[in-house]
């Protein structure tokens, strides 16, 4: 293998996604290198390995990892998988290795983060992804494929060219093409249309299923829950156009009501964070469509009342 074929990452977030990723720059032969919170995660990882199950089979990959008070090199290339609400307090811990010029991909829901990021290290190369990939985590280091999707990487930064990608990043596309069972990876010279369409859909779906408890596919039956998907789908098209965001083909409403058919068995992530007592990413996509629309004078009133409701059900949300 040639040594352009080389470039080493690391990946913060070791959830379902962080741990997909991992696994498939495995296969790709790509030195990769989890960025594991403790020195029991990282034993345990280094124990079990990466279980990734597609259908009936499982897969074990074992990539390298560290934890912060071990010894290690320079980060260049970094894929955060974190919780947006992690991120800042998660890399804190890493940024004494972070190379000024480090190339750092955000794959996450919401938006947001990257601005907060690039005012902690204003030289490092920001890139955003945003995925339609569906994974989840049975346990510590066990993760289910739940859907074969694709993944757009764009340019965040304002130094940076939106027009091509940097060699590592270059690579990485290269070497999903034309694999089966993989990740299938592509560049996207304006990557903030992507990630506000998939910011509008989760912002409608999300939050919802978890105020009402249900299934994605129940929510289109639900007689008050559809009525104020179709309210939020308004006000976050709303935003959606004064902030000059190219509008969703045949409208957010038809693209929500086709997600929740395609994912009718499946627990939004929001409905698993609530359930399972953990904080949710409420902030970074209803919180980021009031913000938007409070710059504009929009009231998002429908928005503000899903975040008030949530919270009142589910104090640590």
């Amino acid at each position: 293998m040639s040594k352009q074929l080389h470039q080493p990452w690391h990946i913060l977030g070791a959830g379902a996604i962080g741990c997909l990723w991992a696994h498939n720059m495995q296969q790709w032969q790509l030195p990769v290198t989890l960025l594991a919170r403790t020195q029991e995660e990282h034993r345990q990882m280094q124990v079990k390995g990466i279980q990734v199950t597609a259908g009936k089979v499982t897969h074990i990959s074992r990539p390298a990892s560290i934890f912060p008070s071990m010894s290690g090199g320079t980060i260049t290339n970094l894929l955060i998988c974190t919780k947006t609400y992690a991120t800042l307090g998660a890399i804190k811990a890493w940024r004494k290795r972070l190379h000024p010029q480090v190339n750092i991909v955000l794959l996450q829901n919401g938006m947001g983060t990257a601005q907060s990021l690039q005012s902690l290290l204003p030289k490092a190369n920001i890139y955003c992804a945003t995925t339609t990939d569906g994974a989840w985590r049975k346990g510590l280091w066990q993760v289910v494929r739940a859907g074969t999707g694709s993944t757009q990487i764009g340019a965040f930064s304002a130094h940076l060219s939106p027009q091509n990608p940097p060699p590592p990043i270059a690579q990485l596309i290269s070497l999903s093409v034309g694999e089966i069972d993989t990740l299938a990876l592509h560049w996207h010279q304006d990557i903030i249309t992507p990630m506000w369409h998939k910011l509008a859909v989760n912002s409608v779906i999300n939050a919802l299923t978890a105020v009402y408890q249900v299934k994605n596919g129940d929510l289109i039956y639900h007689q008050q829950g559809r009525l104020r998907l179709e309210q939020l789908c308004i006000e976050t098209e709303d935003v959606m156009s004064r902030c000059h965001i190219t509008p969703i083909p045949q409208g957010l409403l038809q693209k929500a009501l086709r997600v929740l058919q395609q994912t009718a068995d499946n627990q939004s992530s929001m409905l698993q964070d609530c359930l399972a007592e953990r904080p949710t990413e409420i902030d970074a996509i209803n919180g980021f469509i009031i913000q938007q629309g409070a710059i504009m004078h929009l009231p998002c009133a429908a928005h503000k009342q899903i975040c008030q409701d949530l919270r009142q059900q589910y104090p640590n949300a």
